[in-house]
């Protein structure tokens, strides 16, 4: 990655954010590790009244709370990592809350004539300018559109891009002296993981990238009781988002009887299981904050931190659901070799480890197991082994973590394993058997390519006969030629009718197994394809 560094003054703005950065760690006790490689530092260790109480992994995060919020959102990433860090300082980082102080309105409104022209105000009846949430990236505020909806606006905070680029640029420095000085920590390549953090907070900071997420999301749950703020496009640009205001109450104050509130926990866990298995984008920081709880419906907002999970990711994620509940470990060894994830590893003892470690949760009651606890361990296990796991996967590890935490804090005898993995096994079940389906219909397509082939065979022998009979003086009369002609014809027309056929067939089983085209409990666009399908074959045998 190159980070910009022009001329005299920046270079003298990132040395002092340096040294700003390392006298914080100093600060924090961080001198020992530090003294290793530069000893000269163990002289504060002289002038230094007492020792830190805290553990470290306690005065880690408030260093990184104290250094601002590039260094905030490097922790809540650094949270996703078990390949690197211990659950310990796992679930201290996870405790990480990127709120500050906001900035004054004079500064947003800026923003908001840059990014919307000067006369932004002509588009709103009224503008609340105190802010709803003060967050390290942005700002959010309370609208009404002329039309009369309703709406939120998320404005990026004045100056934070700055402040972001200059941040990575000592970050980038820092990691590079790490893997020159530190040995042991070069197994982990140190300047590739802050170029995918360079990566993941540009991405964040563009609010288009985070409109289309969320708009994504919300096309997938348009139908059920889960809701997405809507997103105005008109009025969305890469510094500034319009949303739809939703009512009701952030999961963290919402109160009700233990009913409903497990009833909004089952709700809260099947959407998330639904977007990492089925849509493949998820809300990857889903605490109390970020989910609204309103009379009929839950919300899910703020999607600026989401992950993704090809189909290949989704089914590897499917498979680990189910071989934990199963116990099937040698199904999930199998697929780390399929995804490539390992070269060689010694099954035996990698099994009985994973066996002694996950057994024992396994054992309590459903509704003590941490899944995202569970999977943190497999997790751990397999990096010891030569396992390395896509950033993706361990961001859905940190995003289980959460989700199983905020469930229990509503429903204490919740269990987001109970409620996923029978979904997880009718998911894997279902494809299974679209998998045998499309293997018998790809030997269907096989046969009617081989007969279209034997077609064409015949049609060039046909031909050639004809040549030889003309050679040996044998007239061939014009009838025959189209009499030839035609049930070739009639040939193709069968061939044509039976693909598409077979094509509306496929088309049914599928919108029927994944509910496609219902009109209410009715299969409207499964029943047209096999209607389609029946007339064409008997086209194709009966009359063509």
């Amino acid at each position: 990655m190159h980070l910009p560094s022009f001329g005299i003054v920046s270079r003298y703005r990132e040395a002092q954010r340096l040294r700003q950065v390392v006298n914080t760690f100093l600060s924090y006790g961080f001198e020992t590790f530090l003294a290793t490689r530069f000893p000269f530092l163990l002289l504060r260790r002289v002038f230094k009244k007492k020792e830190p109480e805290e553990p470290p992994q306690v005065r880690f995060r408030k260093a990184l709370e104290s250094l601002g919020p590039t260094f905030i959102k490097l922790g809540q990433i650094l949270s996703t990592r078990p390949d690197i860090l211990p659950e310990s300082w796992i679930e201290e980082l996870m405790k990480l809350r990127d709120e500050l102080p906001p900035v004054s309105w004079d500064r947003v409104e800026v923003i908001l004539e840059e990014e919307l022209g000067k006369s932004w105000m002509d588009n709103f009846d009224f503008v609340d300018k105190r802010p709803i949430g003060s967050a390290s990236i942005a700002q959010v505020y309370r609208a009404r559109l002329k039309t009369g909806e309703d709406v939120v606006i998320k404005v990026r905070r004045p100056g934070i891009e700055e402040v972001v680029e200059l941040d990575l640029a000592v970050i980038m420095r820092i990691a590079n002296l790490m893997h020159r000085h530190v040995p042991e920590l070069r197994i982990y390549d140190l300047p590739k993981l802050v170029d995918e953090f360079a990566f993941t907070i540009k991405r964040e900071m563009d609010f288009r990238v985070e409109a289309a997420n969320s708009e994504r999301i919300r096309e997938f749950f348009k139908n059920g009781d889960v809701k997405v703020p809507k997103v105005y496009w008109h009025y969305t640009t890469k510094r500034v988002l319009v949303m739809e205001f939703v009512p009701g109450e952030k999961l963290e104050h919402w109160e009700a009887d233990e009913e409903d509130r497990c009833r909004v926990a089952k709700t809260i866990s099947i959407a998330f299981i639904r977007q990492v298995l089925e849509l493949g984008i998820f809300h990857a920081d889903p605490h109390p904050a970020n989910i609204i709880v309103g009379e009929d419906d839950v919300c899910l907002v703020d999607f600026g931190m989401v992950g993704y999970l090809d189909r290949e990711m989704r089914e590897f994620a499917t498979v680990v659901f189910v071989s934990v509940v199963k116990r099937d470990y040698d199904t999930l060894v199998s697929w780390y070799k399929r995804m490539g994830l390992v070269e060689r590893i010694d099954e035996r003892r990698f099994k009985l480890e994973l066996m002694g470690l996950v057994e024992p949760y396994l054992y309590q009651s459903l509704e003590r197991i941490n899944i995202g606890e569970v999977v943190y361990k497999i997790v751990e296990i397999s990096v010891r082994y030569g396992v390395r796991f896509p950033t993706e996967f361990l961001m859905l590890g940190r995003a289980m973590l959460v989700i199983d935490g905020t469930v229990k804090v509503i429903c204490s005898r919740a269990s987001v394993l109970e409620i996923v993995a029978p979904y997880a096994q009718g998911l894997l079940k279902r494809r299974v058997k679209l998998e045998a389906l499309a293997e018998g219909l790809g030997r269907v397509q096989k046969e009617v390519l081989q007969v279209k082939d034997n077609l064409v065979l015949l049609s060039s022998l046909a031909a050639e006969s004809a040549l030889r009979a003309r050679e040996e003086g044998i007239r061939v009369r014009v009838l025959q030629d189209e009499i030839r002609d035609r049930e070739l014809r009639k040939l193709g027309n069968r061939l044509v009718a039976s693909t598409i056929g077979v094509g509306l067939f496929l088309a049914s089983l599928f919108s029927w197994a994944f509910k496609i085209g219902w009109w209410g409990k009715a299969p409207l666009v499964p029943f047209l394809c096999l209607l389609g399908c029946l007339v064409l074959l008997a086209m194709a045998f009966f009359t063509l």
